[in-house]
């Protein structure tokens, strides 16, 4: 070695075994974050290429825009780590995307709120006091029974419908949106309705009273005024005028198909005010509630076929 030079350095192995862990750290950090950003991504960009198309309701659109990011960064893992559901009880023979995006085009998108207004996002499938909170388990309850409700309400009363002669029904069923319309505490009965006295409601301890054209001598004014009060309040929320249902000539014949509608959308009513009240808030049904001064209600779905089997007729 001549004077003056260094003698070379030799590689310092711990130094160099630091620096291959920290190289493999970082590869490892960039394949996690990709990954989670695929699993997002994929099930974020799959509800959106499944996204509603207008027509799919009647008179109402669910964009999407009521789901934060955070909601649905937590449901992509959720769906990543439970790909069937964990504790579905209505919306059987559905994977978890599915489910999701039922619920977000139909449910979250019917009362148009984020979906920690019935769930611990944290864990979708927690229930009750799991949940963590005492208002949203009682919301995921009452969601359940609603979806009950709706199901029962398709299969048994609107396929009655279809027995009716000389006018068959649009195939518009009933889902969130239809009684909700954008609200997540719909009014049934809401002050000032029609110009009607704030008390009326429709009488569906007795629809009797409403079959009394033709009487004469026997009925009360009381009764009277209650019929009037009833039609009323059923064309107003429907916005038609008597002729939709009656043959105005002679208002006690049954030529018009639509006086057999009404009839069974009245005793449809009966039935909720029976089976459902106390999940309505105690609220007493109208009319008005779903069909807000239109003929097919506004948030009715179009067709059966856009909904899961088990909440329409087979």
């Amino acid at each position: 070695m001549t004077p003056g030079t260094q003698k070379p350095r030799r590689p310092n192995k711990t130094l160099a075994a630091v620096a291959v862990a920290a190289a493999v750290l970082v590869v490892v950090l960039l394949v996690t974050q990709s990954l989670a950003y695929f699993v997002s991504t994929t099930v974020v960009e799959t509800a959106a290429a499944q996204e509603l198309p207008p027509s799919v309701y009647v008179n109402y659109y669910a964009d999407g825009s009521y789901v934060s990011a955070e909601s649905n960064a937590a449901i992509a893992a959720y769906i990543a780590q439970y790909p069937e559901p964990q504790n579905a009880q209505v919306l059987v023979g559905m994977t978890t995307t599915e489910i999701w995006t039922f619920m977000t085009s139909y449910m979250a998108g019917g009362l148009q709120v984020d979906c920690n207004y019935c769930h611990n996002i944290a864990n979708f499938g927690a229930e009750g006091a799991d949940i963590g909170d005492d208002v949203v388990a009682t919301r995921k309850d009452t969601a359940r029974l609603h979806l009950q409700m709706v199901a029962d309400l398709n299969q048994n009363w609107l396929t009655q419908l279809t027995t009716i002669a000389d006018k068959q029904p649009s195939g518009a069923q009933i889902i969130c949106a239809t009684c909700h319309n954008g609200n997540p505490l719909p009014v049934a009965w809401p002050e000032g309705l029609h110009g009607l006295p704030d008390d009326f409601r429709l009488p569906l301890d007795n629809l009797d009273v409403l079959l009394l054209a033709g009487n004469t001598g026997t009925v009360s004014l009381d009764t009277v005024q209650n019929n009037q009060h009833t039609m009323y309040h059923i064309k107003q929320s429907l916005g038609v005028g008597c002729t939709h249902c009656h043959n105005t000539r002679y208002f006690p014949a049954w030529d018009q198909p639509a006086k057999y509608y009404a009839l069974t959308m009245l005793q449809m009513n009966q039935h909720i005010l029976t089976e459902y009240s106390e999940t309505m808030n105690n609220q007493e049904p109208s009319c008005y509630m779903c069909h807000l001064n239109q003929v097919r209600p506004p948030g009715a779905v179009e067709s059966a076929s856009s909904l899961p089997s088990v909440l329409v007729s087979q």
